[in-house]
């Protein structure tokens, strides 16, 4: 419009042709090409709202259904579930019409006259118009199926740690599944314990088949899987009858990249739109945060979310003195930790669970490092100072392996960090990075010294069972106890099970692991859940609200 301006005379009279006569024709002709497109440009269609996504993921995943990172979160896009836990955490239904609670009559406590334990019972409902993605209607028989599914998958899953928290499912109705939950348990996460899976596709299925499915699911997500390219990536496209709506975006593109460097560089060159958790570390806030207010990017929105896990210092039975174990957690300087490797972002725990867990106790501050102190436990524990300033206890010196699951550069960062703090009173240890289903293997069998791992807490229930045998009697009696209390008293129990927790000390939680998810600024719907579901829990809402 500038220019139309500039070339346009005061007085009303003139024309293109005066002005013509005045520069001369070849300028007279400019002044109509600009005018028209001065129109056009008036007149022109708006550029369409972008419709599609690229994500990026450090490595691949072996299946949509696999129990990794990556896998989760092309699962929560492509699967649904009857109910989630939403970005406020709280229980949300989705293919389920309402959440069973006892207002609603939904849900039930059960008492048998033979037993003082009761059972809980939920009745789910489905939403009447739930399809899967071929369109056949889902129903409370693929509740059931989904279930017996469960109870066969192998132990120290997800899926069947939630399935052994049910007893038995029956069908009520086409739409109305029953579910009896193992009696005398009283599970906060009951309404996330059933799933769906399509009967019609699974029921009779050959291994061939199943492996198939594994890698393109049939569900009821918004997107599913339309093409992947081994070492490339994964188109997924947009169902149209999803539940809750067609999605705003049409496709979203996951590329997978061999490391977190190749994610950042992508982001700066604008190859990638959405970084998830794990892809990128609390570690990089500093770079992240350049990254967003610079030049490059600055379109992008870095999200930093407390969730319900830990990283957590196991100690083996090599250290299974107390006195030990006391004068370790005094050496290591976790606010440090948190400071060097984070930017002073991540939080010191009190305990095996965090806030925004409903049953996370605040034990307050964590003990103010005190060396000499440290140093004088392991005295009164025998040891004394050896060659090279290691500690010695009966000719045996204090060398000890910290083994760490890899996967984390931050985690990596911090193993080394306890090992500095550790060396300073005495204590060598060798700092080795292993796979976590290796080291946690190693935790189950108590073959390791010390342990760097990741334990989520966003149901008490199994952070709980991950220390019974290991925190005393009085704590294994109060876990038993807890599974049968009201909420009232469950949270009474859970703190009672954390302050015995850090009395005994069968771990040192070194810092509250954050969630680090990019994404673009004008990408709406994007709600990290502080329960640590994937970024993509909720895809099916994500969409442009401008043009690009």
């Amino acid at each position: 419009m500038r220019r139309h301006r500039s070339w346009t005379t005061s007085r009303p009279e003139a024309t293109a042709t005066s002005v013509r006569s005045a520069r001369g024709p070849w300028q007279g002709l400019a002044v109509l090409v600009l005018l028209s497109l001065g129109s056009l440009a008036a007149c022109a269609t708006p550029v369409p709202v972008r419709r599609d996504v690229v994500l990026a993921l450090v490595g691949e995943p072996t299946s949509v259904l696999a129990e990794e990172p990556n896998a989760r979160l092309l699962a929560a896009a492509v699967m649904e579930t009857l109910v989630v836990r939403d970005s406020r955490d709280e229980l949300s239904p989705r293919l389920a019409q309402a959440i069973p609670t006892l207002a609603n009559g939904g849900l039930r406590w059960l008492v048998d006259e033979d037993s003082v334990s009761g059972q809980l019972v939920a009745d789910f409902t489905l939403r009447p118009d739930v399809r899967w993605q071929d369109r056949r209607p889902i129903t409370a028989d693929d509740v059931r199926f989904a279930f017996a599914q469960d109870r066969s998958t192998p132990a120290g899953t997800e899926r069947r740690y939630r399935a052994d928290r049910i007893e038995r499912v029956e069908v009520v109705a086409e739409r109305t599944a029953r579910v009896y939950y193992r009696k005398g348990e009283r599970w906060p996460d009951y309404a996330l314990g059933p799933r769906v899976l399509p009967r019609h596709v699974l029921g009779g299925a050959s291994e061939e088949r199943r492996a198939a499915y594994e890698r393109s699911p049939l569900h009821a997500g918004p997107f599913s899987v339309a093409a992947w390219i081994p070492g490339f990536g994964v188109t997924l496209a947009a169902n149209p009858d999803y539940v809750l709506g067609p999605p705003s975006l049409g496709r979203i593109e996951v590329r997978f990249l061999r490391d977190r460097a190749a994610v950042l560089d992508a982001l700066k060159r604008g190859e990638v739109d959405v970084a998830p958790s794990p892809a990128l570390e609390a570690d990089l806030a500093l770079v992240l945060d350049q990254l967003a207010d610079g030049t490059e990017r600055s379109g992008l929105q870095t999200y930093y979310s407390a969730t319900e896990s830990i990283e957590a210092l196991r100690f083996g039975p090599r250290f299974g003195e107390a006195s030990v174990r006391r004068a370790i957690e005094l050496a290591i300087d976790r606010t440090r930790i948190a400071d060097i490797v984070f930017a002073g972002r991540a939080r010191v725990p009190s305990s095996y669970l965090v806030a925004p867990s409903r049953e996370a106790l605040t034990l307050g501050a964590a003990p103010r490092v005190d060396r000499e102190l440290s140093r004088a436990l392991l005295g009164s524990a025998g040891y004394r100072p050896g060659g090279f300033g290691i500690l010695e206890r009966d000719g045996e010196r204090l060398i000890a392996t910290l083994v760490v699951a890899d996967g984390s550069a931050a985690r990596i960062d911090a193993a080394r960090l306890v090992a500095s703090d550790l060396a300073a009173i005495g204590i060598a240890v060798e700092v080795l990075a292993r796979t976590a289903a290796e080291v946690d293997a190693a935790i189950e069998r108590s073959a390791f010294e010390l342990a760097l791992v990741a334990e989520s807490g966003a149901d008490p229930f199994s952070a709980t069972d991950r220390y019974r045998g290991r925190a005393g009697t009085w704590f294994d009696a109060l876990a038993v106890t807890a599974r049968g209390a009201g909420e009232t008293d469950q949270r009474a129990l859970y703190g009672e099970l954390q302050r015995v927790w850090a009395e005994v000390r069968p771990a040192i939680p070194l810092y509250q692991r954050l969630a680090v998810d990019v994404a673009p600024r004008d990408l709406a719907g994007i709600r990290p859940s502080p329960a640590g579901a994937p970024l993509t829990w909720n895809a099916g809402l994500w969409g442009f609200a401008r043009a690009r």
